[in-house]
């Protein structure tokens, strides 16, 4: 997947928007875009997914014009005015809202699960806008890539709500590292304290994406699990294998009552010791029973 833009530029009801600006990404790819804080930021955005035609230039993804695919493929974080969050609405609530558009069960349940899932449940009942800045920008991103067919993420000047630009670079990696091609527009300050070679906006020559490697997280934990499981099935086996000769001892001493019980099918006089949980009765009826028998034999004699 490639989302190229060639030369566009967005023409406003007085002055231009957005100058001739190019800019291009692909799958695992970054682009740090830096410009003047202002409605260009916001005009790129649209412009590359689809949702603003440029007054020049063009907007190819795949090699495709088509209005519909851009907006379908390529999704604007959290763009001042447009796609941010209302400020007064609870955490909750906007998290049903992008949970719907993604498509997704967007019930109290789900909702109350989702932010569960990602550990953020201490905020479902907060106001938007008191939720902390880094915690912000995370949280739309994941929710924006919940859409399946979301392939390219815009976020959208990160830097005007403040806090440190490490985090939501941060999670422009992350993006990037789960195949997504990732642009992020920031102001110049923000670049120069990222230390990240930038692109610019009103620029047509620009510097390579941030080519980010895959996850490889799953990798990681696939390996111990190869290495643990055999060892795992060896060491019950070897203490199987060692416990073998003790376990004939251990039955010796309990399997008595099932030795009697065998002597007992080959007399038939002695079935009355089966029942071995009722042994405890036995010797008391055997205390009993002779009593009665001995002073009979006292009164004959007696006789």
């Amino acid at each position: 997947m490639e989302l190229r833009a060639h030369a566009i530029s967005v023409q406003g009801p007085h002055a231009p928007m957005l100058l001739a600006t190019s800019v291009s990404v692909s799958d695992h790819q970054l682009v740090l875009l830096a410009g003047y804080p202002g409605p260009g930021h916001v005009a790129l955005a649209l412009g590359l997914s689809g949702r603003l035609k440029p007054n020049g230039g063009d907007v190819q993804l795949d090699g495709s014009t088509n209005g519909r695919v851009l907006r379908q493929r390529v999704a604007v974080v959290d763009a001042p005015g447009i796609t941010e969050p209302d400020d007064a609405l609870p955490v909750q609530t906007v998290v049903g809202e992008e949970l719907a558009i993604a498509g997704l069960k967007a019930g109290r349940k789900a909702v109350a699960e989702w932010l569960s899932s990602h550990d953020w449940a201490e905020y479902a009942d907060r106001r938007w806008e008191h939720l902390p800045v880094a915690v912000r920008t995370r949280m739309l991103a994941e929710l924006t890539v919940a859409r399946p067919d979301v392939k390219v993420v815009i976020l959208t000047m990160p830097d005007r709500l403040g806090g440190d630009p490490h985090d939501w670079y941060g999670v422009g990696r992350e993006l990037a590292s789960r195949g997504y091609g990732v642009i992020v527009t920031c102001a110049e300050a923000s670049a120069r304290l990222l230390g990240v070679e930038a692109a610019q906006f009103g620029s047509v020559n620009q510097p390579d994406p941030v080519q980010v490697e895959a996850a490889q997280v799953e990798a990681v934990q696939s390996e111990p699990v190869q290495s643990e499981e055999p060892a795992g099935v060896e060491e019950p086996a070897e203490s199987a294998e060692a416990e073998e000769p003790a376990e004939p001892a251990e039955p010796a001493d309990t399997e008595e009552p099932a030795e009697s019980a065998e002597s007992a099918e080959s007399a038939e006089a002695e079935e009355p010791a089966k029942p071995t949980a009722k042994d405890s009765e036995v010797p008391e009826k055997a205390a009993t029973e002779p009593a009665p028998a001995s002073e009979a034999d006292e009164k004959k004699g007696d006789a």
